[in-house]
């Protein structure tokens, strides 16, 4: 039987509870903590919006003090110098712990005066904090490359940030006459060289920071560095430069495919039927490259041993050539009557050695998913094999966003598609005529422009990148995934690293050509991996590197 209370029954109560101790009614509950978490700042006007490294966050001191440190330089990059009036007018958000309120609100502000912000919650606390901001000279001071001439031998040093050496794999004792080539943190200096100069096992090189206080000394040695047992090191990755078209290189894009090839230090870009050279470390543009004379270049990469392999679209005959240098004599290395009666085909892709055993495939049918491939043996390129059976193909947006890529030097390991059909899965297949979905790119969100890929092997793995473009200004691209694929049908669990499509935005949306492309470059000695992405509408091209020392 249900108790009734009555309202005598709760005077009485009430007055019990008054002629008691008084009871904190929040005692026995347990508080969490309470304030803010950090605060972030972002640099306004149009030239920021769309760039997600403008924007800078501190957490409070011991003492209840905020101070957001914005870099002297801004890209840290370049040479721009940040001037104090961007700091008058920031956008400023902060993190509070659960429960907390703050009180006066946030929004813009100018951070070279110092705010006062109370936070409280329900239980009665209180915490006050100061907010301002200041400009910080940058506290980089690390290498990124390091690289010896002595005596007309090139000796890449492989950096070990962890141990914080350079290996040089050197059998003398001395190297003399010594030219050195470096990449360091942005403006930080180095010191320790001199032109010409002898190096021995055990010399030192320091890197200074652009704030004169933060060092990093580096000990040169003589030895090969271990590798890990297989593949790249997980954590390695690193972005060592992105550019945009328009901003950095004065370019504008057009609607027409954008390809990428490597040679040495050099990354070439094929866009608007001209050949652009970009420096592979720093992203600096180096100008345009003459092409062939008496060739028409509209698909270019280079094999997994250097030589340059390109060709021209073609409706009927259509010739692969190879270079072993960008300035070196094409000679033919396919030809190829197209009987699919397409009006396109082209977009190559290799992985091997074309003059000794590789697979060269292209996209053969136009709109059609439908490739073809080669298997090149000796140096000799054996009968072409039509490769079809992508399940729910249908057709292309255009001709040069369909791609079939070679798993490896071997056909008979078989081959990958990717391609702006009706299925945006990466797919493959072992016998030309059935294909499996492999790896579902994520996330997706109806705007991607899924349209190249390429594979490449490094420390006993084969990796394959791909890289999902963008046709409009919604949606999470572009971006492109590095993924394990030395077994195609395991790749769904097997990604190595995704770059997020925020990490590429900053130039904004130009809407000045639905393409992309990704490359995958070996260094010469094996322990590095780089990979360059472009995308037209967005303006962007970029190069993340990864590595396989045992740190």
């Amino acid at each position: 039987m249900k108790r009734k209370i009555t309202y005598m029954s709760l005077i009485a109560a009430v007055a019990m509870l008054a002629s008691c101790k008084e009871v904190d009614p929040l005692a026995e509950t347990e508080l969490g903590e309470m304030g803010v978490t950090s605060v972030k700042a972002a640099f306004t006007g149009e030239v920021y919006e769309n760039d997600p490294d403008a924007s800078f966050s501190a957490q409070p001191d011991a003492n209840g003090n905020i101070v957001i440190e914005v870099p002297y330089f801004y890209p840290e990059t370049s040479d721009y110098e940040v001037p104090e009036e961007l700091l008058t007018n920031m956008k400023v958000s902060a993190t509070l712990a659960t429960g907390t309120n703050i009180e006066p609100g946030l929004g813009l502000m100018d951070l070279t005066q110092t705010h006062h912000i109370t936070a409280y919650d329900a239980a009665g606390r209180t915490k006050e904090y100061s907010l301002t901001a200041k400009i910080t000279k940058l506290s980089g001071c690390d290498f990124s490359s390091f690289n010896v001439t002595s005596a007309g031998t090139l000796y890449q040093g492989i950096i070990n940030p962890g141990q914080k050496t350079i290996s040089l794999m050197v059998t003398e004792t001395e190297l003399s006459g010594c030219t050195v080539e470096y990449t360091a943190s942005p403006h930080a200096t180095v010191s320790g060289y001199t032109e010409g100069m002898s190096i021995k096992d055990g010399d030192k090189f320091t890197v200074t920071a652009h704030n004169g206080t933060d060092k990093t000394e580096y000990t040169v040695r003589f030895s090969v560095p271990e590798k890990i047992t297989y593949g790249a090191r997980l954590g390695s990755e690193k972005n060592l430069w992105t550019k945009y078209f328009s901003m950095n290189y004065g370019l504008t894009m057009t609607d027409s495919p954008i390809r990428l090839a490597s040679e040495g230090d050099n990354l070439y870009m094929l866009a608007g039927g001209a050949l652009h050279s970009i420096d592979r470390k720093t992203g600096d543009y180096l100008g345009t490259v003459a092409l062939p004379d008496g060739y028409t270049v509209n698909s270019i990469m280079n094999d997994e041993a250097g030589n340059i392999v390109f060709a021209a679209d073609a409706s009927s005959e259509f010739k692969v050539y190879y270079m072993e240098s960008i300035d070196g004599t094409p000679v033919e290395l396919i030809s190829y009557t197209n009987a699919t009666g397409s009006s396109n085909i082209g977009n190559i892709r290799v992985a091997g050695n074309v003059k000794e055993n590789a697979v060269v495939t292209a996209n053969t049918a136009g709109l059609a998913p439908t490739g073809i491939v080669w298997e090149i043996t000796g140096g000799v390129a054996g009968p072409a094999r039509t490769v079809t059976g992508i399940p729910g193909g249908g057709t292309l947006w255009n001709a040069y966003n369909g791609c079939f890529a070679p798993v490896s030097s071997r056909l008979s390991d078989g081959i990958l598609a990717l391609g702006y059909w009706s299925v945006y899965d990466l797919y493959y297949t072992g016998d030309m005529s059935t294909f499996s979905m492999v790896y579902d790119p994520d996330p997706q969100t109806g705007n991607e422009n899924p349209n190249c890929v390429t594979t490449v092997s490094f420390n006993d793995a084969r990796y394959c990148a791909i890289g999902l473009g963008s046709h409009f200004n919604y949606g999470a691209v572009p971006y492109f995934s590095v993924i394990d694929a030395t077994t195609p049908t395991a790749m769904s669990d097997a990604t190595l690293y995704t770059v997020p499509y925020n990490d590429l935005q900053f130039s904004g949306f130009k809407g000045t050509g639905a393409t992309s492309d990704v490359l995958m470059v070996i260094s010469e000695d094996g322990y590095y991996m780089d990979v360059y992405f472009a995308d037209g509408n967005y303006d962007v091209i970029t190069c993340y590197e990864f590595d396989c020392i045992q740190q």
